[in-house]
């Protein structure tokens, strides 16, 4: 009678066969039951070979041996990649994003990668992702398949799976990370799914499987939707406008700001608490206030800005011309210039007798005052005057020849700078570019 439960061998072909596209495939190959029958189902294939993530974990070097057993019996490549995950907090999913990581840098552009995620796994990971207080996006779970990665076995549970593999005599061991308790995902698999499936609702993993797949389709139309507003990097920074967000549904305007987060806390997207708080921000009902990371978030004219903090102050730079530097993140080029040339607004021209052999570049210092007409006004007052940012002005390239403020890069020359010569340098500024 069991045997009539089994899954047919010809329908988990069909059924990959339908969802794996034409191409190279690189199986993510664990050395368990489930991603030997995903590299079964597709080794028939030209241009399949496998891949085996070493952990240097307890089980690691029994989980290679499988893989390459496996491997071998198929007659597929294998290629064992090291990325060592050290015992600590949340062990899972560091080993997850280690592996993560070392696949796609060891794929190809036009392979596809072929995991062994069963229905089990998916109702697993919506549950674990509900529990953690996850939106949308986390009860979508994992796609079926997304642009470079499929799993063609997510329509099948674990326990079909694994009777294929015994019914195929592949050579699979279990992973004991999985009887370990102090994994939440173990203690969903072992105790909390077979809870509810016993006492609260037969066939709760199915149930589960489509609210990922409903929550899939609800995810992708705000992302379609967030796709809209644009997310701009500024020299470490990352700025969105105010009125973009102010103008989408909250959910819309909240996934913005994750994926701004995530350019910045990688790969996180900060907490709920941040999301709201970068929207209260950027709504102006409340002033800058600092997040997780310890980022700043604070309005700069029409834009949110989500600030990292200063990094490393630019040193203090020799100049000669010609020449072209970066100097923090602007791109600064010194060229000759004999007065004729159209020059754009942040470019500034200094008379060449400046360029002495004790002009340099340098950050503003406290008490820094730049000469005018008559009399001479603080730097700090003059980047501030001019729109330039409070994160920036500390930052900000100063022209100093002879001990004197020649100028402030992009902004102004001194009087005595400028000269009368048809002999000048032209400083152009750049910010990002050189």
């Amino acid at each position: 009678m069991a045997a009539t439960n089994r899954l047919n061998q010809e329908r988990l072909a069909a059924a990959t066969l339908e969802l794996v596209p034409a191409g190279p495939v690189v199986v993510a190959l664990g050395g368990g039951a489930d991603s030997s029958v995903a590299a079964w189902t597709v080794a028939g294939r030209d241009a399949v070979r496998g891949i085996f993530v070493r952990h240097e974990l307890a089980g690691s070097p029994a989980l290679e041996r499988a893989a390459r057993a496996v491997a071998a019996g198929l007659e597929i490549g294998i290629e064992v990649v090291d990325a060592p995950v050290q015992p600590g907090p949340s062990l899972e999913d560091r080993a997850r994003r280690a592996r993560w990581q070392a696949i796609e840098q060891a794929v190809a552009w036009e392979e596809t990668v072929v995991t062994g995620h069963t229905r089990d796994d998916q109702a697993e990971t919506v549950l674990m992702n509900l529990l953690r207080g996850s939106g949308s996006a986390g009860l979508a779970g994992m796609s079926r398949s997304r642009p470079g990665v499929v799993r063609p076995l997510m329509a099948f549970t674990r326990a079909e799976i694994r009777s294929v593999a015994e019914d195929l005599s592949l050579p699979f061991v279990d992973d004991p990370a999985n009887e370990d308790p102090t994994h939440l995902r173990n203690r969903i698999r072992a105790d909390l799914l077979p809870t509810l499936e016993r006492d609260y609702r037969p066939g709760i993993g199915g149930v589960l499987a489509r609210t990922g797949t409903l929550a899939a389709a609800d995810d992708r139309a705000i992302e379609d939707l967030a796709d809209s507003i644009a997310i701009i990097d500024d020299g470490g920074a990352v700025m969105v406008a105010s009125a973009a967000l102010q103008t989408v549904p909250v959910a819309v305007a909240a996934r913005a700001v994750r994926r701004a987060l995530r350019r910045l806390l990688a790969p996180y997207a900060g907490t709920w608490a941040d999301v709201d708080a970068v929207l209260r921000v950027s709504a102006g009902a409340a002033e800058a206030v600092t997040i997780s990371g310890g980022l700043l978030v604070a309005r700069e004219g029409p834009f949110v800005i989500i600030d990292p903090g200063v990094g490393e102050m630019p040193m203090e730079t020799s100049i000669v011309v010609p020449s072209s530097l970066r100097f923090g993140e602007a791109a600064i080029r010194f060229e000759l210039d004999d007065g004729t040339r159209v020059r754009r607004r942040s470019t500034l021209r200094v008379d060449a007798a400046v360029f002495g052999s004790d002009v340099s570049l340098r950050c503003p210092t406290e008490g820094d005052r730049i000469e005018f007409e008559r009399g001479s006004k603080a730097v700090r007052t003059v980047l501030s005057e001019r729109g330039v940012p409070k994160r920036r002005r500390s930052t900000w390239p100063l022209l100093v020849s002879g001990g004197r403020i020649a100028a402030i890069v992009g902004i102004r020359v001194a009087p005595w700078a400028r000269g009368t010569t048809n002999r000048f340098v032209a400083i152009v500024y750049e910010r990002g570019r050189l």
